[in-house]
């Protein structure tokens, strides 16, 4: 069987169809992130193949959707060459899936008989079907699984190399063997000795007497040992007592402290030199201070009498330049008092003027602002006299109504004429006219209908009644007359005509209003009200007294009058003298303040030094000649120099010789520490001696020795009555494995073929390691490589991922061989193994996808690119529809 294609229809997360296509006979993988949905394409395809379609249990639960729904899986396969397309749809109900099988095109079964060639096509993993050994979830690479898959391993084994029992002997050697295992009961179990038994007793003998043996032993070995305790510190007692060393130690401690005091007194006098020289250096630093600051006041003499001159000469300068400063501050501003006023006067002016153009501006604007009054208020009147007539005629929902019902009897009446019987003359030429209908001749060639009937009468021939038939029915269009006649009256119209006319006039009627709305809003935009409230703002059209009074002092003359324009023009001419004179004036303050403050900072500038000589004069008054006091004190500094320099000589001549205080003191610690620690010593020797006497009286009373003696000899014959027992027992094992190794013999053909497929995939990880099968399980015991044999179980997590591995395709291989192909599905089955073992992994399953169809699932994309094989994805199934 090989699988060519999956669907997935309310399969958990896949609500919307989805599909797999292009699957191939050799190695496919699906490499796709996680919760993608690999594992639930495999749970459906376990679904598939192994569930009944009418189940509804907790594993076809599991498939629902949250958003709910129902699981519809799809599978096409190929098998002996043909293909099949396999469907099943489950449903909540138990009892009401469907389950149906295609042979290309054709439906081939459905129902129960589908179900039985499923089953007959691959055994479920419960029955020993290979798909359990075949199809790995995630995380069982292992063999997790192992109970669940015995039987498919055993029946794969047994269509292989035949039923073990064949092999080994039969009923014979399984008597012998249970004769062996019930004498081997009698003595152990399986967990250890057999309670009560021949072995558990002699056992228990020899344990009393050795653990008897054990506690004498430890007694005379406590014995002994106090005795050479004993023997040692009496020992240690005499040298810690011994007279020489006693003395010797009473030297030594007279010594060191003789030491010690010569140090301390040699200690004495270097501190005393130490002292003097500090103090040496002391009485120099002092003379080096007294002399610095006699220097730095001579200077700052000097300096204080330069600062003073210099500063009356700047006083003076100043002084001069300060005069004429004020004079040209002065004139400054009495210009600018003059340009302040022709301003003043010209502000005055264009002010007057001003407001008299407001008040004419105001005027206009009234006038204006009453027109618009008065044009707003007529467009008021006009507007409730066209809302008015907008709101005579009918509304758009009645004329939809009358509208409706007109073109309900329309059809009505169109449908009548067209059922009802009519009448299509043909005349012969010349014959035109020849038919009468009620009187009035019938023209040629027009079809007329009779929906109530008619007489037609033909001259000299005779007449015919025509009589409508079913077609005359009115019903129909007499409904359709009174409910059009309704929809008139409750609107208040006697026709569709008049009531269109109303209809039309007031649509007319609101255009209007529209538009008179419009240009109300132009006028008013924010109401008659605010309009009048405008106009009350506005000033009234009577001038002030002071504009009046402006007016009567004007010129007579017109022409005298200057405009606004002049006026301003007039201003600004003032206003740019003002400036000017402004500026001139600032800058003349500026320059005078700044000379007075150049004046008043010269002035304590020169206080300041003025001060600064007399402090420096105080500082020199009673040093007498200056020149002779400078002299003094450099002689005096060598000669305080030349004394620090014998004081210093003087110092490190003793501290060259001087011993070493801290390493006497030292010694004498140490020696005295010496002598309380032997007295300390000897103290505690006692004591231990007086103790281990009184316990060495009280064991030697006891006769423990001898007790040991006799001890030891009932424990000799119990340990040889034991080990009879235990030669039973080991005769009765060795015989128990002998015959399990000849039936382990016979077993190795059974798992040959198993080893036989799987030593060339072993040696692509491990060339020189072999594989030991459990013949009863039929699973791996033990891994061989490099001398030593190691459990599978104590194998890391990774080799037991890959040996497992190994085994499952080896099986896949023997079933392909003996006509049971199967596919081999991986579920994220290489989860442990690490990058360089992974590429040989990928070398194992390509070479076996030569004869085996195999799927891998992964999220490990980027790993499994080097895999190869063909590329599979999962894809939204386009709408056919």
């Amino acid at each position: 069987m090989k699988i060519c294609a999956i669907r997935l229809e309310n399969v958990r997360r896949f609500t919307d169809p989805v599909e797999i296509t292009g699957i191939g006979s050799g190695l496919n993988v699906l490499a796709a992130p996680n919760e993608q949905g690999k594992s639930t394409i495999f749970d459906a395809l376990h679904a598939v193949f192994f569930k009944d379609a009418k189940s509804w249990d907790k594993d076809i639960r599991a498939l629902a959707p949250r958003a709910g729904g129902e699981p519809r899986v799809e599978v096409e396969i190929e098998r002996d060459g043909r293909p099949y397309r396999l469907a099943k749809q489950f449903h909540k109900g138990s009892g009401r899936g469907d389950v149906r099988i295609w042979q290309g095109d054709q439906l081939y079964l459905q129902s129960d008989a589908a179900e039985a060639w499923l089953q007959a096509l691959i055994k479920s993993p419960k029955e020993g079907g290979p798909a359990g050994l075949l199809w790995v979830r995630q995380g069982l690479t292992n063999f997790s699984d192992a109970k669940e898959t015995l039987t498919a391993r055993q029946d794969l084994m047994s269509s292989v190399t035949g039923e073990v029992d064949t092999i080994t002997g039969g009923q014979r050697m399984d008597a012998i063997r249970r004769d062996v295992r019930q004498s081997l009961d009698q003595l152990v179990t399986s967990r250890g000795t057999r309670k009560g038994g021949a072995l558990e007793q002699a056992m228990t003998q020899v344990a009393s007497f050795a653990a008897r043996e054990e506690d004498l032993a430890a007694q005379v070995q406590e014995l002994r040992g106090q005795l050479d305790q004993r023997q040692v510190l009496r020992r240690q007692l005499a040298d810690l007592q011994d007279p020489e060393t006693l003395r010797a130690l009473e030297q030594r401690l007279l010594q060191s402290q003789k030491d010690l005091q010569a140090a301390e007194q040699y200690q004495e006098k270097l501190t005393a030199a130490e002292q003097a020289l500090r103090n040496a250096a002391l009485v120099q630093d002092n003379h080096d201070s007294v002399l610095a600051a006699f220097l730095a006041r001579r200077k700052d003499h000097a300096e204080a009498e330069q600062a003073r001159r210099a500063s009356f000469e700047q006083l003076e300068q100043i002084s001069q330049v300060l005069e004429p400063a004020l004079a040209e501050a002065e004139q400054a501003e009495r210009l600018w008092e003059v340009a302040k006023a022709e301003t003043q006067k010209a502000e005055a002016r264009l002010a007057q003027q001003q407001r008299v153009e407001r008040l004419a501006q105001a005027a206009d604007q009234r006038r204006a602002l009453q027109q618009r009054l008065d044009q707003a208020r007529a467009g008021m009147q006009q507007v409730a006299l066209l809302k008015a007539q907008a709101d005579c005629g009918p509304d758009r929902a009645v004329m939809d109504k009358i509208e409706s019902a007109r073109e309900a009897l329309a059809l009505a009446t169109q449908a009548q004429q067209l059922g009802a019987f009519a009448l299509t003359v043909t005349y012969e030429a010349g014959q035109e006219g020849g038919l009468m209908l009620d009187g009035v001749p019938l023209a040629g060639e027009t079809r007329i209908a009779l929906p109530d009937g008619g007489c037609l009468e033909a001259p000299g021939l005779g007449r015919i009644d025509l009589h409508p038939g079913a077609g005359g029915d009115r019903r129909q269009l007499d409904r359709a007359q009174s409910a059009l006649t309704a929809v008139l009256e409750g609107a208040g119209f006697e026709s569709v005509a008049r009531a269109r006319e109303a209809y039309q006039a007031g649509q007319e009627a609101r255009i209007r209003l529209q538009e008179a709305e419009g240009q109300l809003q132009l006028l008013a935009p924010e109401g008659i009200m605010a309009l009048m409230k405008r106009i009350d703002a506005l000033p009234s059209d009577s001038l002030p007294s002071d504009v009046a009074l402006g007016q009567a002092t004007e010129p007579s003359n017109p022409c005298d009058r200057e405009s606004l324009d002049q006026l301003e023009t007039r201003l600004v001419a003032h206003r740019t003298d003002l400036e000017r004179s402004s500026a001139a004036r600032d800058q003349a303050r500026q320059i005078e303040a700044r000379h007075r403050l150049a004046l008043e900072g010269a002035r304590v500038t020169h206080q300041q030094a003025l001060q600064r000589l007399e402090r420096a004069e105080v500082a020199l008054a009673g040093q007498g000649d200056s020149p002779d006091r400078l002299a003094q004190l450099q002689q005096r500094k060598a000669e305080l120099r030349q004394d620090l320099a014998i004081q210093k000589a003087q110092y490190q001549a003793l501290q060259q010789d001087a011993p070493d205080l801290a390493t006497a003191r030292a010694r004498a610690v140490r020696v005295k520490s010496e002598q309380t620690a032997t007295a300390d010593a000897t103290q505690t020797h006692l004591r231990d001696l007086a103790v281990l006497d009184s316990r060495i009286a009280t064991t030697a009373g006891l006769a423990v020795e001898e007790e040991l003696a006799e001890v030891r000899d009932q424990l000799l014959t119990a340990q040889e009555r034991l080990a009879a027992v235990e030669f039973e027992v080991s005769v009765l094992r060795r015989l128990d494995l002998a015959l399990e190794q000849a039936r382990s013999a016979a077993q190795e053909a059974y798992v040959g073929p198993v080893l036989q497929e799987l030593q060339p995939l072993l040696r692509m990880l491990w060339p020189e390691a072999r594989l030991g099968l459990d013949a009863g399980q039929v699973l791996p015991d033990q891994l061989m490589r490099a001398g030593l044999e190691e459990s599978f179980d104590s194998l890391s997590g990774g080799t037991q991922e890959q040996i497992a591995l190994l085994v499952r395709l080896a099986f896949a291989r023997l079933l392909a061989r003996a006509g049971q192909p199967a596919p081999i599905i991986l579920d994220d089955a290489i989860v442990y193994t690490d990058d360089a073992r992974i590429e040989k992994i990928f070398d194992a399953l390509t070479r076996q996808a030569d004869e085996m169809q195999i799927l891998v699932f992964t999220c490990r994309q980027k790993s499994f690119r080097a895999l190869g094989g063909t590329q599979l994805s999962i894809r939204a199934v386009a709408d056919t529809g």
